[in-house]
C-alpha cells in the first residue's frame, strides 16, 4: 500500500524569496513542546464550521488568503483526481501484465514495468523539492502533469517491451512532481488546522483506488485491451491539467524589484540536477542487487558485489555533493538535524514498508496455503484496505479536532506491531474470522498513522525547509517498500528452497504448481513449507512495525491549531462561523 506523503511548500528564488504563508505553529527549532496545550481545545462543532467556511462565498477582503466557493471545491476535486491518477498508475497495471507479456512475447522485462516507475519516482523527488522552491508552483505542476501525460501515451502506444519500460519511467517522473505539487496546492488552499481532514480524505481516496485499480485493470484488459490501462490516465491527466490552469492561484508575498530577481540560468543552476543524475544510477544498482541476490545470483557473486559497490560509491558521491553545495543542494544536510523530520521519515519509511510487505504476501498465503482462487484472495484483501481507508479518515478528522498528530502515530505503532504478531500465527487451518480480524486490525493501525508524519513536518518545520521535508518523506515512502519487498523476497525464496526436494528449483514452478505436483503423501509437507516461508516474511513485518516506534515517540507534540501571532493576514482571513 502505497502511501504517498503530504506536506507543504515554500518558494525561494536567489536573493528574492517568495514565501507563501504556511500556517500557524511552524518553527525553525526542535524544542520539545508539552503535550498539554494551555490553549482551550476547539470543539468538533467549530472544526466543522471551519470546513464549511472554506467552501462558501464569505465576504472577501484584500487580505484573504484561501480560495472559496466554487473555485475551492473545483480545486479540491482536482487534487483528489491527482491522488487517483497516482494510485492508478501503481495498481492498475498488475492485472494487465500477463496480457502484456503475451503481446510482446517476453517476460524478461516484467519486473521493470514496476521498478522503472518507482526508480524515477524516487530519484526525482529532491529535484522537484528544489523546483517548487525556485519556480512558480503552477508552472512546475503543469510540467509534471505533462510528463505523466506523455508517459501514459508512450505506454499505451508501445510497440515493444522496451518502449513500455521507458514510458513507465517517464510516468514515474511525472508522478513524483504531481504527488509533491498536490500537497503544496493543498497548503496554499487550506489553513493548517483543517488540513489533516483533507489529508485523511485523500488517504481514503487512495485506498479505495488501490482496491479498485486491479479490478478496473482486469475488466479493461479483458474487454477493450491492456493498452487502455494506460490510455485511461490520459483524459484524467488532461482534466487535472485544465483544472489546475484555471482554478489554482498562487499566494505569494510582495517581491523585490525586477532587477534583483534571479535570471533563469541561475535558477537552473540552483536545481542541482547533478544530484539527480548521481542518485538515479545509485538506486538502480541497489534495486538490482536486492532483486537478484539470493535468487538469480548468490550474495557472493561478482555481479551482486559489483552492483552494491557501485551503489555505495555513487551514494557517497551524492552525499559529498550535498555537503559541498550546502544550502544550495537538493538535499541540504542541515535539514536532517531536525528531530521531527528524521522521526517522521523513520515512521513513514517503516510503516509503508511493513504495509507493503504484508500485503504483497497475503494473496500468496490465501492462494497457495488456503487454496482460495485469485478472485477470492482479492476479496479477502478488502478488510485491510477498507479499514485502512476508514482509519485515514478518522485520524485526519481527529487531528483537526484535538490538534495533535503524535497520539495517532503512537496508536498506529502499537496496533500494527500487535497485528503483525497475530498474523504470524496464520497456518493451514486458520479460520476465516481470524484472517479478517487480524488483517483488519493491521489496516486500522496503518490508516490511523498515515497522515501523522506529513502533518508533523507542516507544523514544526520553517517555511524555508518544508519543501525539502516533503521531498524527503515522499522519497522514504517509495524507497522503503521497494527495498524491503526485495529483502522479503530473498527471505521467502531462501526459506522455500530449503523445504523443497533437491531436484526442484524455486524458479521452475509456481507456488500452486509446487503443491499440485507434490506426491500425495507430501502435500501437507509442501503446504507447511510454503506457509513457513511466508510467515518468515511476516517476521520482517513485525520488525518494521516495531521500528515505527522510533518515529512515533520522537516527534514533537505541536498543535495544528496553535495561533502564530506573526501571521496577522491569516487572522484577517478567518472564515465566518455559522
Amino acid at each position: 500500500m502505497s502511501s504517498d506523503a503530504a506536506i507543504g511548500y515554500e518558494r525561494a528564488g536567489g536573493s528574492s524569496q517568495h514565501h507563501f504563508a504556511v500556517d500557524a505553529n511552524q518553527a525553525t527549532g526542535d524544542e520539545v513542546s508539552s503535550p498539554i496545550d494551555k490553549k482551550p481545545q476547539i470543539s468538533i462543532k467549530e472544526t466543522l464550521a471551519d470546513l464549511e467556511g472554506v467552501g462558501v462565498d464569505a465576504q472577501e477582503t484584500t487580505t484573504s488568503q484561501y480560495p472559496r466557493g466554487v473555485r475551492f471545491w473545483f480545486l479540491m476535486f482536482n487534487l483528489g483526481a491527482v491522488i487517483v491518477l497516482g494510485a492508478l498508475d501503481i495498481s492498475i497495471v498488475a492485472t494487465a501484465v500477463p496480457r502484456i507479456t503475451d503481446h510482446f512475447h517476453t517476460i524478461a522485462d516484467v519486473g521493470w514495468y514496476s521498478v522503472a516507475f518507482r526508480l524515477t519516482q524516487c530519484s526525482f523527488q529532491f529535484l522537484y523539492g528544489k523546483a517548487y522552491k525556485i519556480f512558480p508552483i503552477k508552472r512546475v505542476f503543469l510540467i509534471a502533469n505533462l510528463f505523466s501525460f506523455l508517459g501514459s501515451l508512450l505506454c499505451g502506444t508501445a510497440v515493444s517491451s522496451t518502449m513500455l519500460v521507458v514510458g513507465r519511467a517517464v510516468a514515474g517522473v511525472g508522478t513524483a512532481g504531481l504527488d509533491a505539487g498536490a500537497y503544496i496546492m493543498l497548503i496554499q488552499s487550506t489553513p493548517l488546522r483543517i488540513r489533516p481532514t483533507f489529508l485523511g480524505l485523500w488517504g481514503a481516496i487512495e485506498g479505495l483506488t488501490t482496491v479498485a485499480g486491479p479490478l478496473i485493470g482486469g475488466a479493461i484488459t479483458q474487454t477493450i485491451g491492456w493498452r487502455w490501462c494506460f490510455y485511461i490516465a490520459v483524459p484524467l491527466g488532461g482534466a487535472t491539467l485544465l483544472l489546475t490552469f484555471f482554478f489554482f492561484e498562487e499566494r505569494v508575498e510582495a517581491s523585490s524589484s525586477e532587477a534583483e530577481r534571479p535570471i533563469l540560468a541561475d535558477k537552473l543552476k540552483d536545481l542541482d540536477m547533478l544530484s539527480t543524475l548521481i542518485l538515479l544510477p545509485a538506486l538502480t544498482c541497489l534495486f538490482l542487487a536486492f532483486s537478484w541476490a539470493g535468487t538469480r545470483y548468490s550474495w557472493h557473486s561478482s555481479r551482486i558485489i559489483a552492483l552494491l559497490l557501485t551503489s555505495t560509491i555513487l551514494t557517497t558521491l551524492f552525499t559529498y555533493n550535498q555537503i559541498r553545495l550546502g544550502n544550495s543542494a537538493a538535499l541540504p544536510i542541515r535539514i536532517l538535524k531536525s528531530r521531527t523530520l528524521l522521526a517522521s521519515l523513520t515512521f513513514i519509511l517503516f510503516q509503508n514498508s511493513a504495509g507493503n510487505v504484508l500485503e504483497y504476501y497475503l494473496p500468496i498465503y490465501y492462494q497457495a496455503v488456503q487454496s482460495y482462487t485469485p478472485a477470492q484472495s482479492g476479496l479477502l484483501m478488502l478488510p485491510i484496505l477498507l479499514v485502512a481507508t476508514a482509519g485515514a479518515i478518522l485520524s485526519g478528522f481527529g487531528t483537526s479536532v484535538c490538534g495533535y498528530y503524535a497520539p495517532f502515530m503512537i496508536f498506529a505503532s502499537i496496533t500494527m506491531s500487535i497485528a503483525a504478531g497475530l498474523v504470524t500465527t496464520f497456518g493451514m487451518h486458520t479460520s476465516l474470522v481470524k484472517m479478517i480480524l487480524y488483517t483488519g486490525l493491521f489496516g486500522l493501525g496503518y490508516g490511523v498513522g498515515s497522515t501523522g508524519p506529513t502533518t508533523a513536518i507542516q507544523t514544526v518545520l520553517s517555511d524555508e525547509d518544508v519543501s525539502i521535508g516533503l521531498a524527503i518523506l515522499l522519497f522514504g515512502s517509495a524507497f522503503g517498500p521497494a527495498v524491503m519487498i526485495s529483502v522479503a523476497q530473498v527471505i521467502f525464496t531462501n526459506q522455500l528452497q530449503g523445504v523443497l526436494p533437491g531436484n526442484i528449483a524455486v524458479d521452475e514452478r509456481g507456488l500452486t504448481e509446487i503443491v499440485q505436483h507434490a506426491a500425495p503423501d507430501r502435500v501437507d509437507e509442501m503446504l507447511l513449507g510454503v506457509n513457513k516461508s511466508i510467515v518468515h516474511t511476516w517476521y520482517l513485518v513485525i520488525a518494521l512495525a516495531c521500528a515505527t516506534f522510533v518515529g512515533s515517540l520522537a516527534v514533537e507534540w505541536r498543535s495544528v491549531k496553535k495561533d502564530d501571532p506573526n501571521k496577522e493576514s491569516e487572522k484577517a482571513s478567518e472564515v465566518v462561523k455559522v
